[in-house]
């Protein structure tokens, strides 16, 4: 899985290095706005590889698909909104894939399928930018212990992303969960994830992404923050890609050093 990934990971940066397209400056700096906005009323098709070197030479890598819907409705697909233009949904399905290795701890050598991830967020679009809220729900679908809660968890998602200034987008994403079912020797999960949004467009659809996702676990009373910074470029109106290294400053996996990838395809919603 180690050799896999990095050969996977070094394909997609010599694409993001040599890869570009004749687009227009107008349609490049629009594409790297719909690409760094969470609730841009796009569909996204997004695959994110991620690298993590841990201490005593452990390693981890987490391949996640991630598939973004808009949708002219309110939270549910059946109720249509009476103005999309202000009011919409946002689905979010994400599916990691993780494998890890720990020389010193063979217990959580692991590969397989990690917990998928649905979120339902309205968003509400303001003169100054949007506001998102809606529930959320962990599946507990990992195919090994080592890199899975085994428990059911919903909670609330909120979004404020303010837009009112020309190629900068700040705000920040909330999602708060808790268990309310599965293994019963598993561990209750009660956690929050606070990502800070920072985000300035530049001229010809480059980007620079400020948005580490801190987590903060009421359980156990351990926090973790990390730092993360993002270099991206929309290529066309469809396809943008950023890579973000991330070093984590606080809590139990302080010392990790992250080198994260994504490539984004976006295409106009279906109606």
């Amino acid at each position: 899985m180690k050799n896999i990934g990095l050969t996977f990971f070094g394909t997609l940066l010599v694409i993001y290095l040599s890869f570009g397209q004749n687009e227009s400056k107008q349609n490049l700096d629009s594409a790297a706005a719909n690409a760094t906005n969470p609730l841009a009323f796009v569909t996204k098709f997004q695959i994110q590889p991620n690298y993590t070197f841990k201490d005593n030479s452990a390693t981890q890598f987490s391949f996640i698909t991630r598939i973004i819907q808009p949708s002219a409705t309110v939270g549910l697909p059946f109720i249509k909104s009476k103005d999309p233009s202000k009011i919409y949904t946002m689905y979010r399905l994400e599916a990691p894939v993780i494998g890890q290795t720990f020389p010193e701890n063979p217990n959580l050598d692991a590969t397989g399928l990690s917990d998928l991830i649905i979120l339902d967020v309205v968003a509400f679009k303001q003169d100054w930018g949007l506001l998102g809220v809606g529930p959320g729900l962990i599946i507990p679908t990992a195919t090994d212990p080592a890199i899975g809660s085994g428990k059911w968890s919903t909670g609330l998602t909120g979004v404020y992303l303010n837009t009112k200034t020309k190629g900068l987008q700040f705000g920040a994403l909330v999602q708060q969960f808790f268990s309310f079912a599965g293994q019963s020797e598993r561990p209750d999960q009660n956690f929050m994830l606070f990502q800070p949004i920072f985000n300035k467009i530049l001229d010809q659809g480059y980007f620079i992404q400020f948005s580490p996702i801190m987590n903060f676990n009421w359980e156990t009373n351990k926090y973790s923050i990390p730092l993360a910074i993002g270099f991206g470029r929309a290529f066309a109106k469809n396809l943008s890609m950023f890579i973000a290294p991330e070093y984590v400053v606080s809590g139990p996996n302080k010392g990790d050093f992250t080198i994260r990838l994504n490539v984004n395809a976006m295409f106009a919603p279906v109606k």
